[in-house]
């Protein structure tokens, strides 16, 4: 089964579907990947919530960051594989859409939007897993 690529406009769109809150892997330039809570915003730029803990402010701003985000069916197979690449500035008040959108990985940290990062992407790269086709006969 061999995998479909997807272009920058297919990745942003399945990053903001179901909802725009969610888990990927941080690797800011140089430093150990984590995994984070992130927040998509509408061109694809993503939001890093910390709320009180400014550290990854300091460490990331103005560095090159790549991001992996991705989903698995219920069945627990690879759906697709986003990674992305862009720039980390401090986040503002101004970065933050209001209302903040609904989203069960933002649900837990209430204050999470105290502190942050905005990793203005570049661009997006991904991978679809193919659904195999029938066998006949």
């Amino acid at each position: 089964m061999d995998d479909v690529e997807l272009t920058h406009r297919e990745c942003v769109r399945l990053l903001r579907s179901p909802e725009r809150g969610r888990r990927g892997i941080v690797a800011i330039d140089g430093l150990k990947p984590v995994d984070r809570v992130c927040l998509l915003l509408d061109a694809g730029d993503v939001l890093i919530p910390t709320g009180p803990d400014s550290g990854l402010v300091r460490a990331a701003a103005l560095r090159p960051v790549s991001l992996e985000f991705t989903d698995r069916g219920k069945d627990g197979q690879l759906r697709w594989t986003v990674r992305g690449i862009g720039l980390a500035r401090p986040m503002t008040g101004l970065d933050v859409p209001h209302p903040v959108p609904r989203s069960t990985v933002l649900a837990a940290a209430p204050d999470a939007f105290r502190n942050g990062v905005r990793v203005v992407v570049a661009r997006y790269r991904g991978n679809r897993s193919a659904i195999p086709s029938p066998r006949v006969g």
